[in-house]
């Protein structure tokens, strides 16, 4: 019988053990408690949707000391035969990236990563399985690569748009398989259930991908988003969240020559692969002692507070991070994002409190912006809000399909006030600094993170602006050092910040 299996994940961020780092105890993730699960025949084929290679402590203390390569290893040990590239996987320079993909057991699929003269480098795939069956699989990773990341990490190759070449090689996988697989290192560009239009960038287009190109099944990423396996545009598609909390399995069969095709996204569980978790120990051991290093001991814990009370507020953690970057950069106004984690500090303060509040391993950058520019930018941060029910509120299209309150900004450094009563773009109704209204012509320096410095966030004004300082020191290390000379956090700068509605 004409069948496959596939088991799929993606994002997994080199969350490789049960753990997230933060709380304490095992819990239901990690790539070894995801391969546990895999059943492995001739039949079976086990893929990965990219973001492999940056994001979790661990590998955070391996960037700061030299050790085996983590992700590589529980890979190969879980029995990897696909992989695609996730935009993160290029953080640290394609040089780097070659570095770990010659040990992978798996083979690379990445259609639109190109040479110089735009020729694939990692090329669509046909496999055979023991029962005969021919699957074609062809990656792709968003173009928005090209926006984000530094140039000189992507010397030598370029990111094309999905699109380009994507047609013309399905069209002769057709040629030769029996059913083709897309996985694709992006998310969707419309809401699943309204079909809406959520996003006109080039970010995400997954649902583009389904009604433009001849697939079976599309494999997604990025947006961390779980999204139950769906059939949009006659292509099967589903993603699931980050640090391989969940999996998918894919079965089809060829019955009269029609596909029946089915798939499952399932949580990982608490069982985890133990050749995986022996490998990794010792390194594991060095992460948590490296976690559990004392780095301050505060007079007062900082408690809890729900993003929307932050997103008016701030607190003191904030604060801390603002202190920092104006320090610095000595810039006029700081940027300050929240993150996804709960913002909260312990009195003994450890490099795990530290990560937690500031989860991104970013470098500070300094811009000349101006009024004009700023104004603009913080209308995109005020469509943060919403009303619900007469109450202030998140804005829904800031949490699906991906939570994002890492977009957010508090600006330290002005007085400024929004009007959540007024229609999105006409809510910035204060803007001052040093006592002056600002003006469109004003030219100021704000400091703010790599990721908002090249318009992440859709943030297009701020990666227009022109560059004054651009540092290479991590955020989180300058956070940490602040402490070798301060006590206590700091009691400045203050936030002139209200929201009305």
């Amino acid at each position: 019988m004409t069948q496959f299996k596939i088991y799929y994940t993606s994002d997994v961020h080199g969350y490789l053990l049960p753990t997230d780092y933060i709380k304490n105890g095992s819990q239901p993730l990690g790539l070894s408690n995801v391969a546990v699960n895999y059943e492995k025949d001739g039949n079976t084929i086990i893929v990965d949707g990219g973001d492999m290679y940056q994001g979790s402590p661990m590998l955070q203390y391996l960037q700061k000391n030299n050790g085996i390569d983590a992700v590589t290893i529980a890979m190969n040990l879980a029995g990897y035969d696909y992989v695609t590239l996730g935009n993160h996987d290029f953080n640290f320079g394609y040089d780097v990236l070659k570095k770990h993909l010659s040990h992978l057991d798996a083979t690379v699929i990445a259609e639109n990563v190109v040479d110089e003269a735009g020729k694939t480098i990692y090329p669509a795939q046909v496999k055979v399985l023991e029962n005969g069956t021919k699957v074609g699989l062809i990656g792709l990773v968003t173009d928005y690569i090209n926006v984000w990341e530094k140039p000189e990490h992507l010397q030598g190759i370029n990111i094309e748009s999905p699109l380009i070449k994507a047609a013309d090689t399905i069209s002769k996988l057709r040629q030769e398989v029996d059913v083709v697989i897309g996985v694709y290192h992006g998310g969707y560009e419309r809401d699943m259930v309204t079909g809406n239009v959520v996003s006109e960038t080039t970010e995400n287009i997954a649902w583009q991908l389904t009604n433009e190109l001849d697939l079976d099944v599309l494999l997604t990423g990025h947006q961390h988003g779980n999204v139950p396996p769906q059939v949009v545009n006659g292509v099967l598609t589903l993603q699931m969240p980050n640090q391989a909390q969940m999996y998918a399995e894919i079965k089809g069969s060829k019955i009269n020559d029609k596909w029946q095709i089915r798939a499952e996204t399932k949580s990982v569980g608490i069982v985890s692969q133990p050749d995986i978790t022996a490998a990794l120990q010792p390194l594991q051991t060095q992460v948590e002692h490296w976690l559990d290093q004392p780095i301050a001991q505060l007079d007062d814990s900082i408690e809890v507070k729900p993003p929307l009370y932050l997103a008016q507020h701030g607190n003191k953690i904030l604060q801390w991070v603002a202190n920092v970057q104006l320090l610095a950069s000595a810039a006029d106004i700081t940027l300050v994002s929240l993150n996804n984690n709960s913002s909260n500090l312990p009195q003994h303060v450890t490099v795990r409190s530290i990560l937690q509040n500031y989860p991104f391993d970013n470098t500070l950058v300094t811009k000349q912006v101006t009024g004009h520019d700023l104004r603009l930018s913080l209308e995109h941060t005020a469509s943060y809000f919403s009303m619900l029910n007469k109450q202030l509120a998140v804005n829904p299209e800031w949490l699906v399909p991906k939570v994002e309150h890492y977009n957010y900004d508090l600006a330290y450094g002005i007085d400024y006030e929004f009007d959540i009563s007024r229609s999105v773009g006409e809510r910035v109704t204060k803007l001052i600094y040093q006592g002056a209204e600002v003006t469109d012509n004003d030219v100021l320096t704000v400091s703010m993170n790599n990721y908002r410095a090249v318009g992440g966030g859709n943030y297009p004004k701020y990666r227009q602006s022109k560059t004054i300082l651009a540092g290479d020191q991590a955020i989180q290390d300058m956070l940490t050092t602040f402490f070798k000379t301060n006590k206590q956090l700091p009691q400045t700068p203050k936030l002139h910040f209200n929201v009305k509605f």
